[in-house]
């Protein structure tokens, strides 16, 4: 079996603040493969968005071994996992985080930017993301101009700017009534499925988790079950 695209082993994350001592994460264990769709479910407190930022790099861990694509997180300095971050991976939050004084394609384009991509090249690729998620006639639109659904598809556009091996999702459907909603789950099951890039997915929403490949169900920091999804079975929303 080829190794995990992610690796999580005996994962431990406390905060503390004052006389205050929350243990986040105890002694997580989790391998996700390349290719999959996992959701990251369970009560407000559990552990789901720690998870994500600690497996992503984002934070921190007091403890345990967190590897991508086989390499460790841990022995990274800040300025290798930021960069591995940028050319590997892609951010989906349930605020969207789009910048209000750019167009749609400017949002898509800053990560290429960042990530030294030359700006004519930089801008043909954000339009072909755009067109991807079926808003190329949006482009030179700012966020106050678009729509709910239509923001979260140019975040969702921007996350996949530079071909990340893995995206990670926050709430992505968090702010969306359901049909919009219901559409976002469909661009993501398309891109994971045609691009095949990875995908972990933290949400509140069963409707949302029950259309990956597998649910992670977390309770007070520990992983208390998973099982299948009907993704797993190419399932898709209707």
């Amino acid at each position: 079996m080829a190794d995990p695209i992610i690796q999580a082993d005996g994962v431990v994350k406390t905060y503390r603040s004052r006389d205050v001592v929350v243990e986040a994460l105890r002694d997580v264990d989790l391998n996700v493969a390349a290719g999959e769709m996992v959701a990251v479910m369970g009560p407000s407190g559990s552990g789901k968005t720690t998870l994500l930022n600690c497996l992503s790099g984002l934070d921190g861990i007091d403890s345990g071994e967190i590897q991508i694509n086989s390499r460790s997180l841990r022995e990274m300095s800040d300025n290798a996992l930021s960069d591995y971050r940028a050319r590997f991976m892609g951010f989906v939050f349930q605020s969207f985080n789009l910048l209000p004084v750019l167009s749609a394609r400017e949002n898509v384009e800053l990560p290429l930017v960042l990530a030294g991509v030359g700006s004519s090249k930089a801008r043909d690729t954000a339009m072909e993301k755009l067109d991807q998620v079926g808003l190329a006639d949006r482009a030179n639109h700012t966020p106050a101009e678009l729509s709910g659904g239509q923001a979260q598809r140019v975040a969702i556009a921007r996350a996949l700017a530079n071909d990340p091996a893995i995206v990670w999702a926050d709430e992505p459907t968090g702010n969306l009534d359901s049909e919009n909603s219901t559409d976002i789950m469909n661009l993501l099951i398309r891109m994971n499925r045609e691009q095949g890039q990875t995908f972990v997915i933290v949400t509140h929403s069963l409707e949302v988790g029950e259309l990956a490949d597998r649910i992670i169900l977390m309770r007070d920091g520990l992983i208390e079950s998973e099982r299948a999804g009907v993704g797993a079975n190419g399932a898709t929303v209707q």
